[in-house]
């Protein structure tokens, strides 16, 4: 998966699980930019993330994760350091 495919990806999720517009989704976006992203949101928004992924983020990258550019950010990390 590209980039570009992944960081869309992570937009349709997190618009998904917060009920918010995917246009609404971007640079910005974070725990305290939306009323929406909540603790349990943000638990649901992880899991579904690890498994789209298929990656397991520690309780340190859990708690570090409250943008969406965190989110792309780590996952690219993740994936890169993953990938053969």
């Amino acid at each position: 998966m590209n980039d570009r495919v992944r960081t869309s990806r992570v937009r349709e999720l997190l618009a998904q699980v917060l009920d918010v517009p995917a246009a609404s989704v971007g640079p910005e976006f974070s725990t305290s930019s939306s009323g929406a992203w909540t603790s349990l949101n943000h638990l649901m928004l992880i899991s579904q993330i690890e498994s789209e992924f298929g990656v397991v983020f520690s309780n340190q990258e859990i708690r570090e994760l409250t943008s969406f550019t965190a989110i792309v950010d780590t996952l690219d990390r993740r994936l890169d350091l993953t990938s053969p």
